[in-house]
């Protein structure tokens, strides 16, 4: 289940759907380039220059969605892929920018969506 890596930059993960209250917990409060892949256990990101990786495990997420802007970040009308997903009773987004062309963000939302139904 392994897929090739994907260049992109994490833009944060907001709690509740409020973009100025950021999740600071598993190395999740610096945002920043790297790549981002899935395998078995979920979605990983490497951010540059950290060891920690990002996982978001399949059993946490709860759906996946597009837009311009996340966590107080916008970039120029880009999508963004955001990953909702719940941890502790929580609701949490994440957000990654990887493509810059919206029909191919919005045909790897499908395919995501598709992994957790």
């Amino acid at each position: 289940m392994a897929t090739d890596r994907k260049k992109g930059n994490y833009l944060g993960t907001d709690i509740d759907g409020k973009w100025w209250k950021r999740h600071r917990a598993d190395g999740m409060l610096s945002r920043g380039n790297g790549e981002l892949w899935m395998d078995a256990e979920g979605i990983h990101f490497h951010r540059l220059l950290l060891k920690q990786d990002i996982l978001i495990r399949w059993d946490a997420m709860t759906g996946f969605s597009l837009g311009k802007w996340h966590a107080g970040k916008w970039l120029a009308g880009y999508p963004v892929l955001k990953v909702h997903w719940e941890k502790d009773g929580t609701s949490l987004c994440s957000g990654f920018f990887l493509v810059k062309d919206w029909d191919e963000a919005r045909q790897f939302v499908a395919d995501l969506t598709a992994k957790i139904a």
